[in-house]
């Protein structure tokens, strides 16, 4: 009786932070996270089949994909993803499955389809190479792209991905991304940061054992946590250069306040997501917070944008940033 308790008030606080935070009744909130979500699907094109061959492929397994207008690429999946995730279109690296929030952050990182011989890219927090791989998909493996991340048998699940996916890689290496910058001299046109984080945005709440390890202080050690690896990321960046953060989460301490604070010691500035979800899910997502409880962060951070969980979409966040010269 008392667990359940427990489990019962946990939830309640979970449930009342996140109608705060994402300016929804506390019933809706619920709703959105008792879903089931439609997988999404990449179809590669790295791969040496083609992608009219892979269609057919999928189609022949009795799937549908319906396109998303706003990602080269990017399906939403009819059917079960069982059947692809066992076939050989999947086996063979030819279509990737994934929540369709995850596909922004590489979309927004904007790397140009044809890039100069010399663009060079990193993804800090790699593994397990679902973002890595759909970043090579963008520049068709003409980019020099290094993969790192930090857990050791992580990076070799990420080796794995890539070589399955076809995706030709310069680089990999196994640092935090908190100290990334001491460990890699290079530095880089562009840098995905998709952090480590608590991820509340993933939390089913038809699962007793949803927020076993939740709390709010663990939301507040991330945010330091984060913080840390966003100043590395600054650091390895070059002047002009951009930096995507994402994070699979709602809270301002894991979002707004670690950017503000880079915002704030470091000379980067915010640029507008031009990734355009909203003629097919219509308020899809909220602008960043300007202010949360007894903080107010950087202005600029309404530029960022926190994607509300949905039928398809899995709660998320995402910020642009641009540093500058000098």
């Amino acid at each position: 009786m008392w667990r359940g308790g427990w489990v019962n008030r946990k939830r309640a606080l979970f449930v009342r932070r996140l109608s705060e935070i994402l300016q929804l009744a506390e019933s809706e909130v619920v709703d959105r996270l008792c879903l089931d979500r439609r997988p999404g699907v990449r179809v590669n094109r790295l791969s040496p089949l083609g992608v009219a061959t892979i269609h057919r492929a999928i189609a022949d397994l009795g799937l549908t994909l319906d396109p998303l207008d706003w990602c080269p690429d990017g399906y939403l999946l009819r059917g079960d993803k069982r059947v692809l995730s066992r076939s050989e279109v999947f086996g063979g690296g030819h279509a990737y499955i994934q929540n369709i929030s995850s596909l922004v952050p590489a979309l927004a990182l904007a790397p140009a389809p044809a890039p100069a011989p010399d663009e060079s890219i990193i993804d800090l927090c790699a593994a397990p190479g679902g973002k890595t791989a759909h970043i090579a998909a963008l520049v068709g493996n003409e980019a020099r792209l290094w993969a790192n991340d930090g857990i050791a048998p992580r990076l070799e699940k990420l080796r794995a991905v890539t070589r399955q996916f076809h995706v030709r890689l310069a680089e990999t290496s196994c640092h935090p991304a908190q100290y990334a910058d001491k460990f890699i001299t290079e530095r880089f046109d562009r840098v995905l940061l998709d952090a480590q984080c608590s991820g509340e945005g993933l939390v089913d709440l038809r699962s007793s054992a949803a927020l076993r390890y939740w709390t709010e202080q663990r939301v507040i050690d991330y945010g330091w946590l984060q913080r840390k690896m966003l100043v590395a990321a600054c650091r390895l960046l070059r002047p002009g250069g951009v930096l995507v953060y994402s994070t699979c989460t709602f809270g301002p301490e894991e979002n707004e306040a670690p950017l503000s604070y880079l915002l704030r010691h470091h000379p980067v500035e915010v640029c507008p997501i031009e990734v355009d979800i909203d003629g097919f899910a219509p308020d899809a997502w909220r602008p960043g917070l300007r202010h949360w409880r007894t903080e107010t962060f950087h202005p600029a951070l309404a530029d960022a944008r926190r994607i509300l969980p949905g039928p398809a979409f899995e709660g998320f966040f995402v910020c642009k940033l641009r540093k500058l010269p000098g």
